[in-house]
């Protein structure tokens, strides 16, 4: 979804989300879309979005990488390519945080999460061991623990939820890890948000009729099966 955002940014050289209503990506239908900016538009996003902004300078290294504005899952594809199998969560990461054709780091946050992790690694896997492509709870250890719902080097194409349920779970009790890995507000959730509020406006009329009318018919009264279709275009 940001990925979105940016190209319409770009596009209409307004940072002002009124200003990108027409300017939808091909794989979201336009009124979701214009939903959203309406929504982007309102004062609470703003707020939310300026304090991420705040946060982001406050500790720049941490936002520090060589993916540009390329997703993560394109740089997946592109490595998978390359090296003809799929690459691992290290390969990844390197590849986004490492500069190219060099050996060396962007930031000096990144090396020391490197680092911890494979003395982490070290230590619980003894030589010879085999060792999995990602041990989750020793890279949440290393950068930190999650923040805000979301685990440092891993993008919004990433399945963070196994992740943060076994942080949680390691660390905290169960009242602190049922909170803790609630998964963060996402341009995904506010779709879904809105595919819900369509189907209680459209159909919810119809689902109250039809629960009316059945409960006027004595069960013998109803036909053996009854399936209801909704296509969505």
């Amino acid at each position: 979804m940001w990925e979105a955002q940016n190209k319409a940014i770009k596009t209409t050289g307004n940072r002002d989300p009124m200003a990108w209503l027409d300017y939808d990506p091909v794989w979201l239908r336009r009124d979701y879309w214009q939903s959203l900016c309406e929504r982007w538009a309102t004062g609470p996003w703003q707020e939310r979005s300026q304090a991420a902004k705040r946060n982001r300078s406050t500790h720049p290294e941490k936002n520090v990488h060589t993916s540009g504005s390329v997703s993560y899952a394109t740089h997946n594809q592109k490595l998978h390519h390359e090296l003809e199998r799929a690459p691992t969560f290290r390969e990844l990461f390197d590849r986004t945080h490492k500069r190219k054709g060099m050996d060396d780091y962007v930031s000096e946050s990144a090396r020391t999460i490197t680092d911890t992790y494979d003395r982490t690694m070290a230590d619980r896997y003894a030589e010879g061991t085999p060792q999995p492509d990602l041990d989750l709870e020793a890279w949440v250890d290393a950068v930190g623990g999650p923040r805000k719902g979301r685990v440092y080097s891993f993008g919004d194409s990433l399945d963070t939820t196994p992740v943060l349920s076994s942080y949680a779970s390691s660390v905290a009790p169960p009242a602190y890890a049922s909170s803790s890995a609630a998964p963060p507000g996402s341009g995904v959730e506010e779709i879904r948000t809105l595919i819900r509020e369509e189907l209680r406006t459209h159909f919810g009329v119809m689902v109250e009729q039809l629960i009316s009318a059945m409960q006027g018919v004595r069960p013998s009264q109803l036909a053996p099966q009854v399936s209801i279709t909704i296509n969505f275009t």
